[in-house]
């Protein structure tokens, strides 16, 4: 029981993360930072004019925050304040990926067995139950319009 219980502590420690990357597109790549309230999440183009600044992600852990939504938030989160990072104004959404991580599984096995003259009585008890992780990812193309007004 105390190697499982290290085990999910440092399996909780190690998967513990939620991040955004991104990788500048054109050699425009230094614009000022815009805020991450301020960035759109678009599942098409725009029909404004702009440009492709970089192609951002956001990774999130459910072993951080529990639940799928709160995930898939916190990952959304990630991906804007990366976008914002870096100028963009809008994200256009291009996929979500989920992979599972950090499983564990646990068991505990009893029996017994009662032999009197020819007769054997026996019982057995199982029980079991597992543990896993995901991480869930968003990417998409940050842009930045090129009409400042809008």
């Amino acid at each position: 029981m105390k190697s499982a219980l290290i085990f999910i502590l440092a399996t909780l420690i190690a998967g513990c993360s939620t991040s955004g990357t991104s990788i500048k597109i054109g050699e425009d790549g230094h614009y000022p930072p815009t805020s991450p309230d301020s960035i759109s999440l678009l599942l098409e183009a725009p029909q404004k004019k702009y440009q492709i600044i970089a192609l951002v992600e956001g990774v999130a852990a459910t072993d951080d925050y529990f639940t799928k939504a709160r995930t898939e938030t916190a990952a959304i989160e990630a991906m804007k304040e990366e976008a914002a990072r870096i100028g963009a104004n809008a994200i256009v959404l291009t996929g979500k990926n989920s992979v599972p991580y950090g499983q564990a599984g646990f068991a505990t096995t009893t029996g017994s067995a009662i032999a009197a003259g020819n007769h054997l009585n026996g019982y057995a008890t199982t029980i079991s139950s597992g543990l896993g992780w995901e991480k869930i990812t968003f990417s998409g193309t940050a842009i930045r319009y090129i009409d400042k007004s809008e």
